[in-house]
């Protein structure tokens, strides 16, 4: 009989093929035959390992490897079939040998009741202590416990590790934290299955996580982000030190990048995936915040979304069947970059909501005061409640400073409610804020979209008055910054189903360095309609640079 191991996968062949070597090198030694098949689709593709065997020695087989091939992000096990009237080459032996060692003898080298413990097995080569080359695992183990004592005595280790030089250090807080197990991320920090899924897969990415109140002052350098890069030990040697590490009490360590030329530790280490910033939301979407040097300008990403789509339309048009859902709704959403609602109908491009507004908070209440019905008497009530916050705006010019990037009504209300004593573009206060609320529905702050000249647009000042009004009620800026985002989500989600209903629309790409913001990546997808197809970026191309 045939079997087939389907497994799908958003990466090239070229880049799982460590994992197909896996596969192969595994059945040829149990000389079974086996065949592959790669497909591409338009959302993912797809990898089919086959085996022609019994039935019950499939069901060992995938046992087998089920203990043992690592648990990856973009190589994920869907099913096992019997598929008919397949034609395949098929292989009894293969030349390919794994290029990392699997998870079962993995665990035996961190296993310290093992027989296998710390022996490395040539995966770790040229282990230099000191400028001492060591290859002896009693040395080993002595090597460890003296690295661990010295971080817990408030000493910084320098280390080459497989991913460059870092310095480690317990006392020293950086942006980055390395928990020594999964245990003690659950302990410090509010995390969600999905996100420790995320950390405990092979590529061992990083991810943002936010501290537990409680632990908030201990984990955090400030607390403005309130958040860390966490991960967990990306290769054998660190994992090792961590075992050491937890015997002295220690659960994590602080980690940075250093240019220093002498290491305490360093050593030659099996391939291993480039580090990756990744936000992954609820649902187990993955949105890499990373930004390839390729993309250049909002364009960029558009033809890396829709290039493939627009070729295979261009190819109906020609033959002269009408398109249907032709259009593609554009929604980029940065912190950097002008915010774009744009529906693309082949090469051209026509604004689905303009964006430009007044950020300067003294203009902004201006308007209030005289455009709005009761704005005089919201006015004098604030002054009333924060007559410093209002002493503070009133001090800046009348200059206008008109912004095209929508997250920019954050930095005008964050000054408006005080949470901060700067006026800047930029300010990430409410966002910061938003991130301490533990609850999951915050008050809702009106965006609403007026007509003004016959065009449609969002009627910024309202934002700012509803939200005034909150913090006039006493709303805590936990709570009320949270609002921000849930309202903005909520507000966007209307708008793209509204425009897709309208202009008869499926395909929305959504994308801006927003996304990398899980708060917000959480909320947006919860709002947004659930019957168009949604295309999240591709690794490179959340934003551009």
């Amino acid at each position: 009989m045939v079997f087939e191991f389907l497994f799908s996968t958003s990466k090239t062949k070229a880049s799982i093929s460590h994992f197909i070597d896996f596969l192969e090198y595994h059945a040829s030694k149990k000389n079974l035959k086996f065949a592959h098949r790669f497909d591409i689709f338009t959302n993912h593709n797809s990898y089919s390992f086959y085996l022609e065997t019994q039935p019950q020695k499939a069901l060992e087989f995938a046992e087998y490897i089920g203990a043992r091939l690592p648990m990856s992000l973009y190589f994920n096990f869907v099913s096992l079939q019997t598929p008919q009237d397949i034609s395949l080459k098929w292989q009894t032996n293969s030349e390919k040998i794994p290029s990392f060692p699997d998870a079962f003898e993995v665990g035996q080298m961190l296993n310290k009741d093992s027989e296998s413990f710390c022996s490395l097995n040539g995966w770790v080569k040229n282990i230099e202590f000191m400028g001492e080359n060591i290859t002896e695992t009693k040395s080993l183990i002595d090597i460890f416990t003296r690295l661990a004592l010295r971080l817990k005595n408030g000493e910084s280790l320098r280390i080459k590790t497989s991913r460059g030089t870092k310095q480690f250090s317990f006392v020293k807080k950086s942006q980055n934290i390395m928990f020594w197990d999964l245990s003690n991320i659950l302990t410090y920090t509010r995390i969600e299955t999905s996100q420790s899924h995320l950390l405990a897969s092979y590529e061992k990415p990083l991810t943002k996580l936010c501290p537990k109140e409680v632990f908030a002052s201990l984990l955090l350098k400030d607390q403005n982000p309130f958040e860390f890069n966490a991960t967990l030990p990306y290769d054998l040697v660190l994992s090792l030190l961590g075992l050491f590490a937890l015997e002295l009490e220690m659960g994590y360590v602080f980690f940075e990048d250093s240019s220093s030329k002498s290491f305490d530790l360093s050593y030659d280490h099996y391939h291993l995936p480039k580090a990756c910033e990744i936000t992954i939301s609820r649902d187990g979407l993955l949105i890499d915040r990373g930004i390839s040097k390729k993309s250049k300008n909002i364009f960029d990403l558009i033809s890396k979304h829709f290039k493939e789509e627009s070729l295979k339309d261009e190819k109906i048009h020609q033959k002269g069947t009408p398109i249907k859902n032709h259009q593609k709704l554009i929604v980029f959403l940065s912190k950097k970059h002008p915010t774009c609602f744009w529906i693309k109908d082949a090469d051209s491009y026509k604004t689905a909501l303009p964006i430009c507004f007044e950020t300067n908070p003294k203009l902004i209440l201006e308007k209030i005061r005289n455009d709005y019905k009761d704005g005089q008497k919201l006015l004098k009530n604030y002054e009333e409640h924060f007559k410093d916050i209002l002493t503070r705006i009133s001090s800046l010019s009348h200059q206008s400073l008109e912004s095209s990037n929508m997250m920019d009504i954050f930095s005008s209300a964050c000054f408006v409610l005080g949470y901060c004593s700067d006026f800047k573009l930029g300010d990430e206060s409410i966002l910061n804020n938003a991130k301490k609320f533990v609850r999951d529905k915050g008050p809702r702050i009106d965006f609403k979209l007026i007509k003004e000249d016959e065009i449609l647009k969002l009627d910024y000042p309202k934002v700012i008055r509803s939200s005034m009004s909150f913090r006039i009620a006493g709303l805590d800026e936990a709570t009320l910054s949270y609002g921000f985002i849930d309202s903005i989500a909520e507000f966007l989600g209307n708008f793209v189903r509204d425009v897709s209903v309208n202009f008869n629309i499926k395909n929305v790409l959504l994308c801006g360095d927003m996304l990398g913001e899980k708060i917000f990546l959480d909320k947006i997808l919860h709002y947004l309609p659930k019957n168009i197809d949604l295309i999240l970026p591709k690794e490179g191309y959340i934003d551009y640079s």
